[in-house]
């Protein structure tokens, strides 16, 4: 062969060589194999953004491969994309209806959002592809019970513990999980039956555990959660559940041992740590602490840090737990837990303002960091700004709605506007969160006897007593329900055992001493209050007690020097200011009484309540341009203060200005639920502008919510009598004068009777 032809036919075999690469690159099966292999290499090596890539691109290329679909959905599950995760699954079950796996996955991220039915549709979709699948059981009975996903639920739980870390039983809140569905008895069957299939699968008794445990059933749970650790004695969730579980049941010297067992990394050296804490023995967590700081990954050891800050600040070392702090903003200044964290060591140090900036700093960073808002409500109580509080506690709980604290705050704030029937729902919530919890439970009864249900109040308290006889806050708030039922000696047994229990209970010493002044025992009452202030004559809550059974014994100057010893002592305990007006109000002392709710509302000027009173005042010394500017001020300030809007409705009323009455009357209404009095301000609004059905309909509610008010039955009646209602006009007329028989009320009631005659 010549040197020419072997040129040729190397060019030939080039050209073959290059014709048959051109047709692989070209086939775009070997092409996504490719990407799927590099995939899988990345995904080894933890990098999973560029996993993700490699996937997507197979996926293009083959967009009918279930793996392709499959491996892509799984490291979206990985960098934390829920959504594009489940429409991968779902696609890759599409196209392979044997891939359980992917349907279990699917029906999971379904669980998580609490789309229930479409996750039970998904899981009998898994189980019609194999029946004896475990996990498709599990999914089975978690969506038929409506369990959340266990560990986002324990997600939020340790969120609950970080806002208010004095209450270590937040641990215990997995009973709160709550059941949407109500098919109780066919989830328990899953359950089981995922046992039944899979008897040494301790993911399977964990479950089974979880669903007793919700049910209420703590010592099933025990009992599946022990035959779990037996088969499976390193499982690291068997080793949390229990912890939890031990918790529950005021076990935590058995909960430490599976603390302990979590301990061999990081995550579990600092929930070990925070384990103590929370049992009060942060001595014990300090070494922990220190090893985590030492060894740990960065992220790890800012998180100990920041324990070792909180733990410095409790221990009275202010100056180097703000250090700490400090130290790890400057380091990175948008991090959230630390900057929060700022926020919480500046409220506590009583320096508001400054709290209030790190927290909207936190808030921010992340709109929706649970924890930030937290403390900028915290903040705002401090502040007396019931609104803004409101507000931010309600951001907290659409957050995390397992978050009790936040839950007790907002039932308190809600009581104190009157708004009864949201104080109850917030506190039932907190319950359902803390079930153990007596403050919670007090909470509940406070709510149903502010709208008037004792018998309901009266139950909930025995049901709780039952089960915590030692809590000396159900025993006392048992003591109001029974005296606001007039079961007088039943209520002083109650309050004096909340005092044996607790002796230096403000709030029982309180109820004793009502039942006293009740009872016409007035040498009584002062005889123990002076026996408790011996015992704690610092005790300020004890103080204010004594200046209002002064005030109500008509020892007004002796009341007057109890209020400004707490004024001058305690600067910031407003109460005592409130006080000192509501003295002047009722000796007549106007002016006096006009000086202190100034003097409180620049102490407050973000609070709506003093400077209301303010208006108030003038109002009642007839300056009425002088009370509308206050009134209007307060609700630039506060625009759904219910009080001011009710009070200058009633002004706008008598001014002819009817629209803009009945525009306030309703905002008075949405604020002050459950009270009476801008319904009848509403309904005198419209009696004044001709609408009579809707004037009957305001007073008609104002008399449900206030059944005795000689008012409300006095303007029910003129309005009755002008729609032609005679008989009960004269009816509601003279219920008001039975209820207050004043002669210039018979005057008016007369008055509108021949009124009512003549136009006849």
């Amino acid at each position: 062969m010549t040197s020419m032809n072997r040129l040729v036919l190397v060019v030939l075999v080039s050209a073959a060589a290059a014709a048959t690469t051109a047709a692989c690159s070209s086939d775009p099966q070997i092409e996504a194999r490719a990407h799927l292999a590099n995939g899988d290499a990345y995904t080894n090596q933890q990098k999973l953004k560029e996993a993700v890539i490699e996937y997507r691109n197979a996926v293009k290329l083959v967009p009918r491969s279930a793996e392709a679909h499959y491996k892509l959905a799984r490291a979206y599950s990985q960098t934390d994309q829920p959504e594009r995760a489940y429409e991968s699954y779902m696609r890759a079950a599409d196209l392979d209806a044997t891939n359980v796996d992917a349907l279990v996955s699917a029906g999971t991220l379904l669980l998580v959002t609490g789309e229930y039915r479409e996750a039970r549709a998904t899981a009998e979709r898994a189980l019609k592809a194999d029946p004896r699948s475990t996990q498709a059981h599990i999914l089975l009975g978690n969506a038929l019970s409506g369990l959340n996903d266990s560990s986002r639920a324990l997600k939020q739980i340790e969120q609950a513990i970080h806002l208010d870390p004095t209450y270590a039983p937040a641990w215990t809140s997995l009973g709160a999980i709550r059941f949407h569905s109500g098919l109780r008895p066919q989830a328990e069957s899953a359950f089981r039956k995922a046992v039944a299939l899979s008897p040494r699968s301790a993911d399977a008794r964990i479950a089974l555990a979880n669903y007793e445990w919700a049910s209420g059933d703590t010592k099933a749970a025990e009992r599946t959660l022990t035959d779990a650790m037996t088969i499976d004695p390193d499982n690291p969730d068997v080793h949390r559940a229990l912890a939890l579980l031990f918790l529950t049941t005021d076990r935590a010297p058995q909960a430490e041992a599976h603390f302990k067992a979590l301990a061999g990394t990081a995550p579990g050296k600092l929930a070990l740590a925070d384990f103590y804490v929370g049992t009060k023995r942060a001595e014990a967590a300090r070494p922990i602490l220190d090893d985590v700081a030492e060894t740990g990954s960065k992220t790890d050891k800012r998180a100990a840090l920041l324990r070792l800050a909180s733990i410095e600040y409790e221990g009275g070392r202010r100056p180097e737990a703000h250090r700490i702090v400090d130290t790890l903003l400057t380091e990175q200044p948008r991090d959230l837990d630390a900057r929060n964290a700022k926020a919480r060591m500046l409220l506590d140090d009583g320096k508001i303002d400054d709290a209030v900036a790190q927290a909207r700093e936190a808030i921010k960073m992340d709109s929706n960091s649970a924890p930030a808002h937290y403390t900028l409500a915290l903040a705002s109580i401090a502040r007396n700004d019931a609104v803004q509080a409101e507000q931010e506690l309600q951001k907290v709980v659409r957050l995390n709605p397992r978050a009790a604290a936040a839950q007790m705050h907002l039932a308190r704030l809600q009581l104190s506007a009157g708004n009864a029937s949201a104080a109850l729902e917030s506190a039932e919530r907190a319950v359902e969160a803390r079930p153990e919890d007596a403050a919670a439970a007090v909470l509940v009864a406070r709510s149903l006897r502010a709208q008037g249900d004792f018998n309901g109040a009266q139950a909930e308290l025995a049901a709780r007593i039952a089960k915590q006889p030692r809590a000396a806050v159900l025993h006392s708030e048992l003591g109001w329900v029974l005296l606001g039922r007039r079961n007088l000696a039943a209520a002083r047994r109650s309050f004096e055992e909340a005092l044996r229990l607790a002796p230096a209970s403000t709030d029982a010493r309180t109820g004793l001493v009502t039942l006293d002044l009740a009872e016409g025992k007035k040498e009584r009452a002062q005889a123990n209050l002076d026996e408790w202030s011996q015992q704690s004559p610092k005790d300020t809550g004890l103080r204010l007690l004594n200046a209002r059974v002064a005030m109500m014994s008509g020892r007004f100057d002796a009341a007057e020097q109890i209020l400004r010893g707490v004024i001058a002592s305690d600067p910031g305990r407003l109460e005592a200011y409130d006080l000192l007006g509501r003295m002047y109000v009722g000796r007549g002392d106007i002016d006096r009484a006009l000086t202190e709710y100034q003097a409180l509302s620049a102490r407050t000027p973000s609070a709506a309540g003093p400077r209301t009173m303010v208006g108030m005042i003038h109002e009642a010394k007839g300056r009425r341009d002088a009370a509308v500017a206050e009134y209007e001020r307060v609700l630039a300030d506060n625009p759904k203060s219910g009080v001011a809007a009710n009070n200058l409705a009633w002004i706008r009323v008598e001014q002819g200005r009817i629209d803009d009455a009945i525009q306030l009357a309703g905002l008075a209404i949405e604020r002050l639920k459950d009270r009476p009095e801008p319904h009848d301000t509403l309904g005198w609004a419209y009696y004044r502008q001709g609408s009579i059905a809707r004037a009957v309909q305001e007073f008609s509610r104002a008399l449900e919510l206030s059944p005795d008010n000689p008012t409300y039955h006095y303007h029910l009646g003129l309005a009755q009598l002008k729609a032609g209602n005679v008989q009960r006009g004269r009816a509601s007329l003279a219920r008001a004068i039975d209820l207050k028989p004043d002669a210039t009320l018979a005057a008016d009631v007369n008055r509108a009777l021949s009124e009512a005659a003549t136009n006849r």
